[in-house]
């Protein structure tokens, strides 16, 4: 089994947009056009991939946009990579979000 974790302190992004830009898949650009936290939202994607590359042993060698976070028809969230789904469990509470991914 492969365990991975992070957190983002929520206050640190500055410029959601262009961050946005760079670490989001277009699927996730749609889902992020239509959110009023933006900040929230881009911290938990963040989080997500960054505990991703950990539970791959990585480093941070994988491009951001290539690791996608969707949704189930449940609505819970995972990610797909390379045709592959994983399990991922993303958090918010005041200023922080934080990602687990298991596999």
């Amino acid at each position: 089994m492969a365990l991975g974790i992070d957190i983002v302190y929520i206050p640190r992004i500055k410029d959601a947009d262009k961050l946005a830009k760079s670490v989001l898949s277009d699927k996730e650009l749609e889902f992020y056009s239509k959110r009023n936290k933006k900040e929230e939202f881009l911290a938990g994607r963040f989080a997500a991939k960054e505990a991703f590359m950990k539970a791959m042993e990585k480093g941070l060698a994988i491009p951001f946009k290539k690791i996608e976070v969707l949704y189930k028809d449940s609505g819970a969230p995972y990610i797909l990579f390379e045709e592959k789904t994983y399990e991922v469990s993303i958090s918010h509470d005041k200023d922080y979000a934080i990602a687990v991914v298991k596999f």
